[in-house]
């Protein structure tokens, strides 16, 4: 019989109880979620590292024209290319996982979908940083411009406006990892070493 301890309660103060107690109909389900979510995390994981690279390249290249030619908004540019790519790379490193999941358990199911899930969280977090970064130099490099040359003829608000709607909705989709990690760890509790 169900308690209120078994219930997961959200931040509104709903109680949330699994409809299925049926370990054996829940586990399929979870492994399957577990390979697609491997795979995915896989490519994710290739991607950035390809991404960093180019970016890594870029910066090079960006600093090398600024030092050469003496614009110093171009060194501006390199110097936040640089630290995204770093922060990139680390975003990188922070999704790495197994592809495979070679348990039937339920416990060590949840317990590798947590980590997972917190691995998405600090990725999250790293890009939100990276938006800070990004912005701030835009608009250092966007100074440096002003005082030293000509004045660029796009205002940086539009980029600004753009960075802050992919900054929210990277809020957004850290609030649902967080909220599925609570998830994830209320159930481990309830199920315990037991199982």
């Amino acid at each position: 019989m169900p308690t209120d301890d078994d219930a997961f309660w959200d931040e509104l103060g709903v109680s949330w109880r699994a409809s299925t107690a049926d370990v054996r109909l829940i586990s399929p389900r979870l492994e399957a979620r577990l390979r697609l979510q491997g795979a995915l995390l896989t490519a994710g994981t290739l991607a950035g590292a390809a991404v960093s690279l180019l970016s890594f390249g870029l910066a090079a290249w960006t600093l090398w024209i600024g030092w050469s030619t003496q614009t110093w908004h171009f060194l501006t540019r390199g110097a936040t290319l640089v630290t995204v790519s770093l922060l990139a790379l680390m975003a990188t490193l922070a999704l790495r996982a197994r592809n495979g999941v070679e348990t039937r358990s339920l416990l060590e199911m949840l317990q590798v979908s947590t980590a997972r899930t917190e691995r998405l969280v600090r990725a999250a977090d790293l890009a939100c940083y990276s938006l800070v970064i990004v912005a701030l130099g835009g608009l250092a490099g966007y100074v440096l411009r002003m005082r030293l040359a000509r004045p660029p003829a796009v205002s940086p608000v539009e980029d600004l406006l753009a960075l802050a709607i992919v900054g929210l909705a990277l809020l957004w989709y850290r609030q649902t990892q967080v909220f599925a990690l609570r998830r994830y760890r209320h159930l481990i509790k309830v199920l315990g070493p037991g199982e």
